[in-house]
């Protein structure tokens, strides 16, 4: 029976988790900030204490709401600080505009009440009502702009219009002081309320969560190099050991790079917030900037290789369904402008290296372990918060820091460092010796994805070392301080306003992209709502002209023909006119308004909606009245459903409604329960009960203000009830958020209508502009001109800044997509326009992660063509650049301007072509020297390689355990390169990756160019008649090329009698070899290589199991893509519906959390990107 009872238990616990995620964090935040409230709304049932408040004592529940301790110390002394702004504005504010309406009342503003002015005062009372209204104008606009502008000032200018608009409702017959008094106290108390019960109840510290976040980072960049290169070289023989987990699958590789993202984030949010904390430690939180400096480049590095990786995955797809190739694909691969290696080439590279890659892997873990280890010991962090590599088991695990205590951490982690920079040189050693055997300076397909990921692995064993280095500096600091005594050694850090930067980031607020609900909850959302938000962060003031706009270049003077006429004409001529200085003041405000345009119109439709609300406030005839009906809850509700777009307003304004309903109906049954207020003791527990769910939401969803609405139409209710009218009370609570929210709706849609819609497009138009700047600043040398640098630190910066804006833009366009689903349509249903949306946001992002990297490696290792042959092929560089330039900017136009796009769109794939065959004859003709060198090597290490091979042909499997020594001995004596041969090797290597990315980028520009046309059409034919493709066609393809290519089969008709019939007379009209290996040979004779079909090597590849878990699964399809499927002329069976995936599988508001009660595999495994789908599909017929 106990048992029965404790299986239902945890069922059932299980159940709430599902539905209600909640941890040990939020439990203690919710029980602080429930504490905080009902003690604030038991002092205003105190008679005594209530009276000492002033005129308005239900600000102080509301105040503890808003400045919750339900955070750590720092959000917690970061929003007193905003809300002590917002008040002392608000007062001298509120106090200057209620003097100057006195005055217009004549000297009896005080000896009567304002019933008596209205009657015998009235004109003077009109006046200073005027006076008020004006005064309130001003007030909503500066409100309404500062939101807009930034979301950070939310935390100020909502105190503020809470000051003003409640102080402009107070009797005008009320003093200067009794206004400062009624405001001031229960706004102070809360505030400090707040921080009392943050510092006593649980107290969480940002320098301590700094630690955490730190260690908690580096786990999830831990798990991401593991996995990557486990995923790289494992993919088709693993030869790691048999406890180790197994690769994982492709769709979960590539959602490590958003967990990194995610994390690194984090830590700068948490760092922000150590700068309003006194930190009493060992050591500083500022020691933890240069840590996160190496996370944001190793980021990139990280993407690289998980990219590699996807490349590998296409590659050994291919290599997989060869032998089902018609003779046309092989007549396609004779014609192609580039000749491709032999995957078998690579793959025996690669098992060649697969050794030298494990123990570089497994040296690279064990730092990272170890660094892990010290880092927790450094910021005193549990030492439960570092995992373990789930690859290699071999690592001496630490669970307790006495343990850790007692070894030489600073002699270890130099040890490390020494070990994994010595096993980087003979990686190195051993990689020159193996691409001896290869034709490096040939380009293919091949060479590009191996020079990707070895120069990726290379960089991000380099910033791991940077890491380690910076660690081992802030251990010694922990060691030195520990030296000195428990007493001497922790100090007191001041990280306060520390400098102007600090100041800085106070007043302007730091680049992070969290939202205003964010803002006021001061944590982030958890990670079941990653995908649901309440609000969008807008974009910065003039971003875009900052980030975009290019540095001025010194421009020569000017100078005209010199001519003989006499000195004398040339004083008869007019001196230059001046201009007016009004002209140039014009000049500026206008372009002042053009660039503040989206500011000024929230800034109106804030004035416009609240002056709707509350204008009976400022009549003398109905004031009174609209005081008694709680005319402020109106104006409280229409500000806060305000957005700055329709569907943000809408769905707002459902939340709201919802909130306020909910709050005030518990607070009715709260005062029922109490007896009218005669048991009050009762009447708090029922408010408790209802407060736990409100600040659940509050704190641990990103439903925010729904949730502070919530809370505070539980205690505003309550507390403006007088005995017997409660009912009255909610009805007019009511009233307020449908009166309030109607009005806010309205304004928005018939003034200055802001469509989320539209910023979306703005924000992907922003994304395409960014990608063009991007291009250009790592394009350099488009003149021909001679360069030292390829890409100089100045220009990186300058990347990187724009890298950072786009990726901000890119999170802001995925919010306002969830946003347009709200808003009112007349065109259609929105789903399959928002998931035409999410396709192209998934490929702006791949082009972004790809460009990092192609820009961190021309900045790290340079490039060979830039700085050896860019006086030849620089008219192929700037046309490959130009067509790139050329598309984004069409496609940015067509989102920008919603017009079809031009009939003729340049090709970047063939402009990048002719630059690789360019390359590829200048590199046989200007190096034809150190190129017969390289071959004259090749054959006898191929010689001693297959003599190995030979040797240990009975245990054919490559193990880790296997001596290397005699290798690496021979391998040392064979690479006997010069320096600058070394140094050539290293640039067209680094030449190579960045051709690898360059590839990929035109093929997600492509794919980008085809969904723009579903979304805005085509001018297709002479005259420009409009298309506009299908997205049912475009996603059955990509489903079913897919399918097609993970299945093993091709898509192209199978003819096996046209193959042996056809195949010789064909290849006996080319003059080119399919092997890379003759591809220099072949330019020197004419001889013609017979064709012969490569035959499959190894066993059969699971490429469905290596996709996702959920590929080629039986799932349903959805109809309208099964009447695509099954139409006429399709390619496929009345079968190929049961093997197509769902194509509109996304999550929505409301899903649970997908984890849930999920022990199998493919637990939180998902569908890969339709996107990723169609490269994949296109890559595989074009090769």
């Amino acid at each position: 029976m106990y048992s029965t009872i404790m299986i239902m238990l945890l069922r059932w616990y299980s159940l709430f988790q599902h539905y209600f995620p909640c941890d040990k964090i939020l439990v203690r935040r919710m029980f602080k900030s429930i504490v905080n409230t009902t003690i604030a709304f038991i002092f205003t049932l105190i008679p005594k204490v209530s009276a000492r408040l002033g005129t308005e004592p239900a600000m102080l529940p509301l105040i503890s709401v808003i400045v919750h301790p339900g955070r750590r110390v720092g959000g917690t002394i970061k929003g007193a600080i905003y809300c002590t702004t917002g008040l002392i504005f608000g007062l001298a504010y509120s106090i200057f505009g209620r003097f100057l309406a006195q005055q217009c009342m004549g000297s009896n503003w005080n000896k009567y009440d304002e019933v008596d002015q209205y009657k015998y005062n009235f004109h003077g009372f009109r006046a200073g009502l005027a006076i008020l209204a004006v005064f309130e104008s001003i007030m909503l606009f500066v409100h309404g702009w500062m939101r807009v502008i930034n979301h950070f000032y939310f935390g100020i200018v909502f105190p503020l219009f809470l000051v003003v608009h409640f102080a402009f409702m107070a009797s005008l017959t009320e003093s200067a002081g009794v206004i400062a008094k009624s405001f001031s106290d229960p706004f102070y108390m809360g505030i400090g309320m707040s921080i009392f019960w943050n510092l006593v109840l649980f107290p969480e510290f940002g320098s301590t969560y700094l630690g955490n976040a730190t260690v908690e980072t580096f786990n999830e960049i831990h798990n991401a190099i593991d996995e990557s290169i486990k995923f790289f070289i494992s993919l088709d023989h693993c030869i790691y050991p048999a406890d180790s987990s197994k690769p994982i699958t492709l769709s979960k590789l590539l959602k490590l790079k958003s967990g990194i993202e995610n994390k690194v984030n984090s830590c700068d949010l948490v760092l922000d917030e150590s700068i309003y904390e006194i930190s009493y430690s060992y050591v500083p939180p500022t020691k933890v900037i240069p840590l996160l400096e190496n996370f944001k480049q190793l980021t990139i590095s990280i993407n690289g290789l998980i990219n590699a990786g996807q490349l590998e995955f296409v590659l050994l797809g291919e290599r997989q369904n060869e032998k089902n190739k018609t003779v046309e694909a092989a007549v396609d691969n004779i014609h192609k402008e580039i000749t491709f290696a032999n995957p078998e080439e690579l793959l025996t590279f690669l098992q060649k290296l697969k050794t030298p890659i494990y123990d570089l892997h497994k040296a690279l873990s064990q730092g990272i372990y170890t660094t892990k280890l010290i880092l927790s010991y450094d910021f005193d962090v549990n030492f439960e918060k570092v995992t373990t590599s789930n690859t290699f088991h071999d690592f001496i695990a630490y669970r307790k820091k006495k343990d850790f205590k007692d070894v030489n951490n600073v002699q270890v982690l130099q040890e490390n460092i020494d070990s994994l920079i010595s096993i980087l040189n003979d990686f190195d050693t051993k990689f020159m010796a193996e691409m001896n055997r290869l034709n490096i300076l040939t380009p293919n397909d091949e060479m590009f994805l191996l020079s990707s990921f070895l120069i990726n692995l290379k960089e991000t064993t380099n910033a791991i070392i940077n890491i380690m280095q910076s660690t081992k500096e802030i251990h010694e600091l922990r060691i030195n301080q520990e030296n000195k005594g428990w007493l001497r050694g922790k100090r007191v850090w001041f990280t306060f306003m520390r400098n102007f930067d600090s100041f800085k980031r106070w007043l302007f607020g730091s680049t992070s992209g969290i939202t205003e609900s964010e803002g006021l909850k001061g944590t982030l959302n958890t990670n079941v709502y990653d995908n649901q938000t309440e609000l969008v962060v807008r974009r910065p003031d003039m971003e875009e002209e900052a980030v975009l706009k290019a540095p001025q270049k010194e421009k020569l003077p000017l100078r005209l023909p010199q001519t003989n006429a006499p000195e004398e004409q040339a004083k008869l001529t007019s001196p230059p006119v001046e201009p007016f200085t009004y002209r140039v003041v014009f000049a500026w405000i206008d372009k002042f308004c053009r660039t503040h345009k989206p500011h000024f119109r929230f800034a109106f439709q804030v004035v416009i909606a609240l002056m709707v609300a509350s204008f009976p406030m400022f009549i003398a005839k109905t004031r009174h009245w609209y005081i008694e009906f709680k005319g402020t809850w109106i104006g409280f509700v229409c500000i806060l459903c305000l957005e700055s777009s329709i569907g943000g307003t809408f769905w707002v304004f459902f939340l709201r409604a919802v909130g306020v309903i909910a709050g005030s109906a518990w607070a009715y049954l709260s005062y029922a329960a109490g007896i009218h207020r005669t048991n009050p003791y009762l009447e708090t527990v029922i408010t408790v009960f209802g407060a736990i769910p409100g600040f659940y939401f509050y704190l641990g969803t990103p439903y925010v203000k729904a949730a502070i609405i919530y809370i505070i139409s539980i205690y505003i209710v309550i507390l403006g009830a007088k005995p017997g009218s409660i009912l009255l009370s909610f009805a007019k609570r009511c009233l307020a958020v449908g009166y309030g929210g109607g009005v806010a709706l309205i304004v928005q849609v018939f003034f200055f209508p802001i469509k989320a819609r539209d910023q979306l497009n703005e924000e992907i138009s922003f994304v395409c502009s960014c990608i063009s700047k991007m291009e250009l600043i790592f394009a350099t040398g488009l003149e021909g001109e001679k360069l030292t640098e390829s890409l100089t630190d100045i220009n990186y910066k300058r990347f990187a800044k724009i890298s950072s804006s786009a990726k901000a833009a890119l999170g802001r366009a995925s919010a306002y997509k969830g946003l347009t689903r709200q808003e009112p349509r007349l065109k259609g249903e929105y789903t399959e326009l928002e998931n035409i949306f999410t396709e192209i946001i998934f490929i702006q992002k791949q082009i972004i992660e790809r460009l990092d990297n192609v820009a961190l490696m021309r900045n790290r290792y340079g490039s060979a063509i830039i700085e050896e042959l860019n006086d030849v092929v620089y008219p192929y560089r700037r046309q490959s650049v130009a067509t790139i330039v050329c598309i984004m900017r069409a496609i940015q136009e067509a989102f920008n301007n919603k017009i079809p796009l031009p009939q003729f769109l340049p090709s970047a794939k063939i402009a990048h072509r002719k630059l690789i065959n360019e390359v590829r004859i200048i590199i046989q003709s200007r190096y034809h020297t150190q190129i017969r060198r390289f071959q004259e090597r090749t054959e006898a290490i191929r010689q001693m390689y297959n003599a190995s091979d030979d040797e240990s042909s009975e245990d054919s499997n490559i193990s880790p355990g296997n001596s290397t020594e005699q290798l690496t001995m021979k391998t040392r004596q064979e690479v006997n390169m010069s320096p600058q041969d070394y140094f050539l090797r290293e640039k067209f290597l680094s030449w190579n990756a960045s051709s690898s990315a360059t590839e990929e980028i035109i093929e997600y520009i492509e794919e980008l160019l085809r969904l723009t046309k579903i979304l805005v059409g085509v001018n297709e034919f002479k005259y420009g008649f409009l298309s506009r493709p299908l997205y049912e066609d475009w996603a059955a393809e990509a489903v079913r090329g897919f399918d097609d290519f993970i299945s093993g089969s091709s898509t192209r008709k199978e003819s096996n009698e046209r193959i042996e019939t056809t195949t010789e007379s064909v290849l006996n009209e080319s003059n080119e070899s399919l092997t890379s290996e003759g591809s220099i040979q072949s330019d020197e004779s004419n001889n013609v290589v017979a064709y012969e079909p490569r035959p499959k090597v190894g066993t059969a590849i699971n490429l469905a199991r290596i996709a996702s878990q959920t590929a080629g699964k039986n799932q349903p399809l959805p109809k309208k893509f099964r009447d695509r499927t099954f139409s006429i002329g399709s390619r496929v069976g009345m079968d190929a519906g049961d093997r197509m995936s769902s194509i509109e599988r996304r999550r929505t508001l409301g899903d649970p959390d997908p984890n849930f009660n999920d022990d199998e595999e493919e637990s939180g495994d998902e569908e890969l990107p339709l996107a990723l789908k169609m490269i994949v599909n296109r890559k595989a017929k074009r090769d």
